[in-house]
């Protein structure tokens, strides 16, 4: 028999902890002559962090995270003699029930496969309209993880034709003792993502403990523990790979185990008390969370949903129901992302559609950033020019308001880009010239490091009437200067009233963006690369090291230890170091080149004529983590070979000694360049680039944090009205 299964994910367990789960029941299924095909989008990140390969056991179908990629890969539950749905996909939840409903043969067996029961039910108490609720009387067959009679009574009172428990089990073999690692050594380890329902019993269980036994060494795996205050005892080692979980439960002295409270609580429901759900708290849940999500999920009042009711109001010809092959773009909605569109005469509410520029005309965007004209001394200008341009070719209209200064004036080197409007303004007054087309823009968006950043930030927020965005090219620079009340260009007060805080650094920052200042939404959205303009050249190597980047004081000791030292280690080698304003008292190596200014055009050749290139990142990035620069990419994109200096996030990025080297000390780079493998690991590096950190990724990710911030605006309008 054929099964199709809709799930969050089967080859990657990251935030998604059914994956395990699903694993052993379903090889095991497939043993027993089920011919299996499991459909997951790639969504939050998951795709990134595969910890298996797709299994020989069933077939893995990974589909893009749009609405017609979601109706494609449905359409194919009618050759299937058993359909599936399991919840907290994250995606298309709502679609994907009543689409297996719809489109499951009449023979076949329809199955809700609920990993989540007590939250579930406690969802459709609150809501009649829930989706799963709607779907019971048509489902053959509800499956859950556990929760014994309390649970089964409930769904079949809320009309489950069947209801049958299906515990958690042990793979053998996955599961199974292994010697010790290091990596884990501890006293005591616990493994498990941060979850409100779970967090007060770790601090009970784990964490007083820990602060109670100083002596004692502690370990915590698991996502989302980057920012929580913990005794020194204890380390945190982030995501724990499947294939790691046989060492990490064998090394430790103990192992703790805590229950999440929802796993436990269900009798609460049956004498109608209410249990918290898993989005109480402020906490990323592992059906929404991540930031490259492609449909924010935020509740009943979510921008989906009111993009859906918004689409109906576009003019004929503009509905996500046409065939995204049949419009211009078709291929780009393939590809990855939502595009996104200005619904005229709807309030200008953005909605979602999944093809390319649409009849009724593409988003109107206004960015105020540092520079687009000039890269001299900058890393703006190619971050605006990659992701505007990819923006743009979505069908959407940008115009950028470049502050017209001296420095930049005289060292130009793009003036008339045909894919968007740039204009020049000298002061804040000038700004009046295109007040009208802030103020009808849907979206307008101001840079970190514009010159009087606070006032224009002001300016734009009181004149805007559509979605007004922050974009922090800067973010760890911009926290520092904040924290010493050094508000050069955004200030506490201006932060609140941007309706999505775009970043450059991603992880635990964007929490901390939020509580501290009442940032309405903070969201990655990470430079990129344009794989047009870099990529290999074959230019003969000139150089075995190379580095590109503008002088600074935090980032100059780290220059000399990765390679002014290795240099004067290695007279037979060649260096060059790329990039302005580095001082006259530099005692440069004899085998070290200057080039004193590179323009754009010239980085892909730069970097093709380099056996491999350094990457070093500013004090501030270090320290905060995730904030990858955007010379890692276009490094990448041409196939060099990087080495890096070490962070947080950095392993999540790039594959350590598989996608680039990471090192500290000089004697580490020394090494990297005598490796043999280092043309291996760029091509590895490169493909990691042009499947994930594209301006074209960009792109998407931008529409759909517009679509997701455009809810809040739209609330925040209301409420001045």
């Amino acid at each position: 028999m054929k099964i199709a299964f809709y799930g969050s994910s089967l080859v990657s367990s990251y935030w998604n902890g059914a994956a395990t789960y699903y694993r052993g029941i379903l090889r095991d299924l497939a043993a027993r002559g089920y011919d299996i095909t499991f459909y997951e989008p790639d969504a939050f990140g998951r795709q990134q962090h595969r910890d298996i390969d797709p299994p020989d056991y069933a077939r893995s179908v990974v589909y893009p995270a749009t609405e017609a990629a979601m109706r494609g890969v449905l359409a194919e539950a009618a050759g299937a003699d058993i359909v599936v749905k399991a919840n907290g996909v994250g995606v298309f939840d709502a679609e994907l029930i009543a689409g297996i409903v719809a489109r499951a043969a009449p023979h076949a067996i329809t199955v809700f496969w609920d990993v989540d029961a007590a939250a579930t039910l406690d969802e459709m108490r609150g809501d009649p309209s829930h989706p799963v609720l709607r779907a019971l009387p048509d489902i053959d067959m509800v499956l859950t993880y556990g929760g014994g009679a309390p649970v089964v009574d409930a769904y079949r009172g809320f009309g489950a034709a069947q209801c049958v428990p299906i515990y958690n089990a042990l793979d053998p073999m996955t599961h199974f003792p292994v010697p010790p690692d290091p990596r884990f050594e501890s006293d005591l380890a616990f493994l498990g993502n941060r979850l409100p329902d779970r967090e007060a019993r770790v601090e009970d269980f784990f964490l007083r403990p820990a602060a109670a036994l100083p002596e004692r060494s502690f370990l915590i795996g698991g996502n989302g523990w980057e920012d929580k205050a913990m005794p020194a005892n204890v380390r945190h080692r982030g995501h724990v790979y499947t294939a790691e979980h046989n060492a990490f439960n064998c090394t430790p002295k103990a192992v703790l185990n805590v229950a999440r409270d929802l796993d436990g609580a269900y009798r609460l429901l049956t004498r109608d008390a209410r249990v918290r759900s898993r989005r109480g708290g402020g906490l990323p849940d592992h059906r929404c969370m991540g930031g490259d999500r492609a449909v924010p999920e935020t509740g009943r009042g979510s921008a989906r949903r009111a993009g859906r009711a918004g689409r109906r109001r576009l003019p004929r010809g503009t509905d996500a129901g046409a065939g995204a092959d049949d419009r211009p773009g078709g291929a780009a909605a393939r590809a990855g992302g939502s595009h996104l569109c200005a619904a005229r005469g709807a309030g200008g509410c953005f909605v979602q559609t999944t093809g390319g520029a649409s009849a009724g005309g593409g988003v109107k965007l206004v960015v105020l950033g540092l520079s687009l004209s000039s890269s001299w001394g900058n890393g703006h200008a190619t971050t605006y020019r990659a992701l505007l341009q990819a923006f743009a070719a979505r069908g959407h209209d940008v115009l950028f308001l470049e502050r017209d200064v001296p420095w930049y004036a005289d060292q130009r080197d793009l003036t008339d880009p045909d894919w968007c409007t740039l204009e020049f303004y000298r002061e804040i007054g000038d700004l009046e010239r295109y007040g009208a087309a802030i103020t009808n823009a849907d979206a307008v968006i101001v840079g970190s490091y514009v010159p009087d950043g606070v006032a224009i930030g002001t300016f734009v927020q009181e004149r805007a009437r559509g979605v007004v965005g922050f974009y922090d090219i800067d973010t760890p620079v911009t926290l520092a200067k904040l924290a010493r009340g050094d508000f050069e260009y955004i200030s506490p007060r201006c932060i609140p009233g941007y309706d999505v805080y775009l970043s450059f650094t991603g992880g635990p920052t964007l929490e901390y963006i939020e509580d501290r200042y009442g940032c309405p939404a903070a969201r990655p959205l990470y430079c990129s690369v344009d794989p047009s303009r870099y990529r290999p050249t074959g230019a003969a190597a000139r150089w075995d090291l190379s580095y590109l980047g503008t002088y600074s004081d935090d980032r100059q000791p780290t220059l000399e230890a990765l390679l002014l030292e290795p240099a004067r280690a290695l007279p037979n080698h060649r260096f060059v170091v790329a990039g302005p304003l580095y001082p006259d008292g530099i005692a440069w190596p004899d085998n070290v080149e200057r080039i004193a200014h590179l323009p754009p055009s010239e980085h892909a050749e730069f970097y093709s004529a380099s056996r491999s290139t350094l990457n070093v990142t500013r004090a501030d990035m270090i320290a905060a983590g995730w904030a990858p620069s955007v010379r890692l990419f276009e490094a990448a994109a041409c196939a060099t070979p990087i080495i890096s200096d070490v962070w947080r996030g950095l392993d999540e990025i790039f594959a350590a000694d598989r996608e680039i080297v990471m090192a500290r000390t000089t004697e580490q780079v020394i090494a990297a360049l005598q490796r043999d493998d280092l043309g291996a690991i760029g091509a590895a590096g490169r493909r990691r680039v042009l499947g994930e950190h594209t301006a074209e990724h960009r792109a998407a990710e931008l529409e759909a944090h517009l679509v997701e911030a455009n809810g809040g605006n739209a609330r925040r309008n209301a409420r001045a009205g």
